[in-house]
């Protein structure tokens, strides 16, 4: 089974989608057999790498600071009891994300992409990282297991471009809106940070659906007491 995940690095949802999913794999009893593969999504692709004060947004968004720091409150204790990661807002940055997303199709293709886009949400969520700065993209790259000077190079190319815009283009034609989303084996869709029964009850029934003809076939087989040939079974 392969689940195609996208979801973009300042989305909290994403980041609460994806421990729910790991959750939901932990208790399925086929999980080897399931390929996650994570794809772009831009939630504002003509974003600007600027770090804000808390001030400085809050005027932006036509609100008070209070205002502001209780909806920032709200959604750090969202994530810390559903995803048991620590969020700073201390300040807060804003970075378009295209280069993030070359890194981990560079990364998944040596079987890095899961470690390093694990350390990429806790670098914008929990230390306000500005993940757009290449340097910074080399260094997280580094402690992922990724080689800094392939990093460097990677991210100084035209590497990956086109693996970014045709996921960004597959997501137009799926008509996803909003992330996370999760596509199993090319054809169910589940959208949003759902609870791990919800991707637990999922998981069983596309693995009991798409090998329905499989199981039928092995039953048979274990039945076969002799005196079925060619298919065919005599009384």
């Amino acid at each position: 089974m392969r689940i195609d995940v996208w979801s973009d690095f300042g989305c909290p949802f994403c980041v609460i989608g994806k421990r729910k999913l790991e959750n939901a794999l932990s208790m399925f009893t086929m999980k080897d057999k399931v390929e996650v593969v994570y794809r772009s999504y831009q939630l504002d692709p003509n974003a600007a790498n600027r770090t804000l004060s808390n001030e400085q947004l809050a005027r932006e968004k036509g609100m008070n600071v209070e205002q502001l720091k209780a909806k920032q409150d709200q959604v750090a204790n969202m994530i810390k009891k559903e995803a048991g990661l620590d969020v700073s807002y201390d300040q807060v940055v804003i970075a378009n994300t295209f280069d993030v997303h070359r890194l981990v199709h560079f990364a998944a293709k040596v079987g890095k992409g899961a470690e390093l886009t694990d350390r990429l949400f806790r670098a914008y969520l929990s230390q306000s990282m500005n993940i757009a700065d290449r340097n910074v993209l080399v260094s997280l790259g580094s402690e992922a297991g990724l080689n800094e000077q392939d990093v460097a190079e990677m991210l100084k190319s035209d590497a990956y471009k086109d693996s970014v815009n045709d996921d960004l283009a597959e997501a137009r034609e799926l008509n996803i809106a909003s992330v996370p989303t999760f596509v199993f084996n090319n054809k169910y869709m589940i959208s949003g940070a759902q609870s791990e029964e919800v991707f637990l009850s999922a998981l069983n029934s596309i693995w009991d659906e798409e090998n329905k003809l499989q199981k039928i076939e092995f039953q048979n087989q274990s039945q076969d007491d002799g005196s079925c040939t060619d298919g065919v079974c005599n009384v």
